[in-house]
């Protein structure tokens, strides 16, 4: 009855030592590791003094470890069972908890959270996951003014299931200091990771710090220093109340563009076209990859840099003036050979080879992403794209200044705190967004609009360039600043059903 093997990721000696600093280790504490795996904090703490009478470790691998000889260790024990039923309580608890979704657990693992009161506090419930139960049980076993430091995933600031344990932290230590890593912590986890150092339990709560670092070497730093750097990245004050967020929805219909039934047909590149001599007059510009999403807006430009690395950037689409023309005719008789006529997708279409729904729409949205949501708008005349991404067209009447404006709050942390809740992640790091996740979605809202043209021009360089961290600081400063902005608009998004039922213009 283990947890999946997958959900242990050990710690870093160098992290664990940070960790084990941040703590100020003294003769007279008493420390818990609740899963202790190889003991990768064991080693800080008995380098600093600690004696093992003095550090308990748990884990449910029976196995024995490194570092077992350096602590009172239990092992083969289900370290929540153990929590319900223990006495003893500890001045320091540090912890690597494991990251695995609750209804993945075995069900007799399941089985020992039910004493904890899952139906008051979320953090037990079979739809949190192993960590945030693990966080919210060692609080049970915490002496009053005692410490903690949990390695913890990102979700930690956004997940609903960790909302009850969020609140509990915040309001019963002294101070409270998060810290974030903009690159991964785990060399085998691509998933963004904090340690959140508590300190004085049960105490009046007098300081909260959230503090971005940009490498793992510098948020070490921190923890070992007791100080944030000048290398560090510190989140905005003035943030909009989420109770004014506006959902995607309001802004954007989203579409799944044209499906061909049969890309490696009707998708050419243009050394493909002019070897089958097809007119111009017969193919449509397209985008047809994620990473033809390349900037901002797609201008014809853009899209000449696409045809010029010779990418799938044309739809073959005859229509009745280029039908009649032989080298068509030609290339209709090679898909007759090539494609699966009784195919689903093709057996429906008549005919066969022209291809439905080509919306342009005015931007264009990835639904399998590393980076994030963030949106391509078309600036060239009949540019369309193809089922692999999304087309947006608008609910709502905006200038081009305010499709920025909110395609920058799209790129804030509050998005893409919401991002990381809904997306399903694969292996490869990649992050898949249906439309009804995009539809969820609740944008915090922008009331100015200058510069923001070029303000999301500079952050989309920074994005697909790798550098995620300097769009996503671009899309918080603007909104921040719109928060606090003098020059303020009525941005009030309303669909353009209920403006032709009025007959009038929204003021946005």
């Amino acid at each position: 009855m283990l947890p999946p093997p997958t959900c242990k990721v050990y710690t870093p000696p160098h992290l664990a030592e940070a960790m084990v600093h941040a703590l100020d280790p003294t003769p007279l504490d008493l420390w818990l590791d609740p899963c202790m795996g190889p003991g990768a904090f064991i080693a800080p703490l008995r380098e600093k003094g600690v004696c093992k009478d003095r550090i308990v470790g748990i884990d449910i691998e029976p196995l024995p470890g490194m570092q077992d000889a350096g602590a009172t260790t239990i092992r083969g024990i289900d370290f929540l069972m153990w929590c319900a039923s223990t006495e003893e309580r500890f001045t320091k608890i540090i912890a690597n908890p494991p990251y695995v979704a609750i209804r993945k657990l075995h069900p007799q693992l399941q089985k020992s959270l039910l004493s904890y009161g899952p139906e008051t506090d979320r953090s037990f419930a079979l739809s949190s996951n192993y960590w945030c139960a693990f966080l919210s049980a060692s609080l049970r076993v915490l002496n009053q003014h005692g410490d903690l430091a949990f390695v913890l995933p990102a979700a930690w600031e956004y997940a609903l299931y960790a909302a009850d344990v969020r609140q509990t932290i915040y309001k019963n230590f002294h101070s409270v200091e998060v810290h974030r890593c903009l690159e991964p912590l785990f060399a085998s986890v691509r998933e963004g990771c904090v340690v959140l150092v508590a300190k004085g339990y049960g105490q009046a709560p007098a300081k909260a710090v959230h503090t971005d670092h940009k490498t793992s070497h510098a948020l070490i730093a921190a923890l070992t220093e007791g100080a944030r750097k000048t290398h560090t990245i510190t989140r905005p004050s003035t943030k909009p109340p989420e109770d004014t967020f506006v959902p995607f929805s309001d802004l954007y219909n989203i579409n799944i563009g044209c499906v061909t039934g049969d890309a490696k047909y009707f998708l050419l590149t243009e050394s493909e076209r002019v070897k089958r001599r097809l007119p111009l007059e017969a193919v449509r510009p397209v985008l047809s990859k994620a990473r033809h999403l390349s900037a901002s807006r797609i201008t014809k430009t853009e899209w000449k840099r696409l045809f010029e690395r010779d990418e799938r950037v044309w739809l073959f689409y005859p229509d009745a003036k280029t039908l009649h023309l032989r080298p068509v005719q030609e290339y209709i008789r090679h898909g007759k050979r090539v494609c699966d006529l009784e195919g689903y997708k093709l057996k429906h279409r008549d005919p066969w080879y022209t291809v439905r729904d080509l919306r342009a729409g005015v931007g264009f949205l990835s639904g399998m992403t590393k980076l994030g949501p963030w949106i391509s708008f078309r600036s060239m005349r009949g540019l369309a794209a193809t089922n692999t991404l999304y087309v947006l067209t608008p609910r709502t009447v905006m200038r081009a200044e305010e499709r920025c404006a909110w395609a920058l709050s799209l790129l804030s942390t509050p998005s893409r705190r919401q991002f990381h809740e809904l997306a399903r992640r694969y292996p490869d790091g990649l992050a898949k967004l249906e439309p009804h996740d995009l539809y969820s979605l609740r944008l915090p809202p922008p009331i100015r609009t200058d510069d923001a043209i070029s303000q999301y021009q500079r952050a989309i360089h920074f994005l697909v360039t790798d550098r995620v961290a300097q769009a996503v600081e671009i899309g918080d400063s603007f909104i921040s600043e719109s928060a606090k902005s003098d020059r303020t608009l009525p941005f009030c998004p309303t669909s353009l059903a209920s403006q032709h039922a009025r007959g009038a213009r929204p003021p946005c």
